[in-house]
């Protein structure tokens, strides 16, 4: 496949190590999900990739990047927008007739952006792997529904697996979320113009809104974000800014001495938001909080530096401050990081290796271990030729 102009080369491609894991049950070693039928493995090929257009994360585009740059046949419609132009019922036709012409293998869905018939549908013919980034802090007989259709579903929050598989399902598997540098790299070095940025909402339950209200009470701050209408009301001396797109993220990243992370959960093992590799990916100083297992992923002080509460973040803001040459050396370290090992291509790789061999037994373990977990041939599969 001729590559195209905007497709990264793939002739210095660094070594993949894994950074994701497969949670299987122990005591049900046999179930290992729709990838244990031999007659729905084998390479993807040609793949139908249904999901809406991020402009901040780029995260739908880059994971098609990623599979055409594995030699994959890819094919990206917005369904979410054809149903905003045609309506429900003509935007559905569109896609069968989609599925008609081009006759995937693989169907890769972001998360519900295709409806549940349809799924339905397009399963009976072709593979469906599902791609989850979310928390899932409620989960419902919905999704319980929308997961059991699928051959593979790759969560970003291991946390929900063991209630998925009291459910019934075993078709899960645990991949980060991750980046490509197509769209978000380091921006032209520049003075900085404050101490502090946040990228992202205030939350669903505006449980970051108090939080960088009072950080920036000590420091210079500005956010940037959907939703902070009504917290900045009540939070006057907050500086607010509206939504930004993956090249002004980049920009906010060289203008800022701190780029600050709060995931939508912190308390679960594993699970961070995709602003952490964004952030790193741009070449930031990332101050981010804690999540549990974070150091088998990236060293604190090495690759970014992490806090666990409002009185620590405060406290590692005014000691980082004035370290202008170490945090030049925690961003260089995470950036570094990212680029070799958090790449959407390293977890497509895993992908299309499981959609092929299937789900590996050994990975079984009731805690992952991104930095150490391999597959049944002891390596992760990194090759771009396929």
């Amino acid at each position: 496949m001729t590559k195209g102009a905007n497709e990264p080369d793939r002739s210095d491609r660094p070594t993949v190590r894994a950074r994701c894991v497969r949670l299987a049950d122990p005591a049900a070693p046999e179930a290992l999900g729709r990838l244990d039928d031999p007659g729905r493995l084998g390479p993807a090929r040609r793949v139908l990739f249904l999901g809406k257009s991020m402009s901040r994360s780029r995260c739908t585009g880059a994971l098609v990047d990623a599979l055409r740059s594995h030699g994959v046949e890819v094919r990206w419609r917005n369904l979410v927008t054809w149903r905003r132009w045609f309506g429900s019922q003509i935007a559905h036709k569109l896609a069968r007739a989609e599925f008609e012409r081009y006759r995937p293998d693989v169907v890769f869905v972001f998360f519900r952006d295709l409806p549940q018939a349809l799924a339905a549908e397009f399963r009976q013919r072709a593979r469906l792997v599902v791609w989850c980034e979310e928390a899932l802090e409620v989960l419902d007989s919905s999704v319980i529904d929308y997961f059991r259709l699928a051959d593979l579903v790759c969560m970003s929050n291991p946390a929900r697996f063991p209630w998925l598989r009291e459910h019934g399902l075993d078709n899960m598997a645990f991949l980060m979320s991750g980046f490509s540098p197509r769209y978000h790299r380091p921006a032209p070095t520049r003075e900085p113009v404050r101490d502090v940025a946040f990228i992202g909402g205030p939350g669903r339950r505006g449980q970051r809104a108090s939080f960088l209200a009072e950080i920036a009470r000590h420091f210079d701050t500005d956010v940037y974000g959907r939703h902070w209408d009504r917290w900045s009301k009540q939070h006057r001396h907050l500086r607010v800014h509206g939504p930004i797109h993956n090249r002004t993220y980049a920009k906010v990243c060289a203008t800022s001495r701190i780029v600050l992370g709060v995931n939508e959960v912190n308390d679960e093992s594993y699970y961070c938001s995709n602003r952490t590799f964004l952030s790193l990916a741009c070449g930031a100083f990332h101050l981010t909080h804690y999540v549990p297992g974070l150091e088998n992923v990236f060293q604190d002080g090495e690759h970014l530096v992490w806090y666990r509460d409002e009185d620590e973040a405060l406290a590692k803001i005014e000691e980082w401050l004035p370290k202008a040459d170490e945090r030049a050396r925690v961003a260089a370290g995470g950036h570094a990081e990212v680029m070799q090992h958090h790449q959407y291509y390293h977890r497509v790789a895993r992908i299309l290796h499981w959609l092929e061999h299937g789900l590996p037994r050994e990975d079984q373990e009731p805690v992952p271990n991104p930095v150490q977990t391999t597959t049944r041939q002891g390596k992760v599969p990194g090759s771009p030729a396929r």
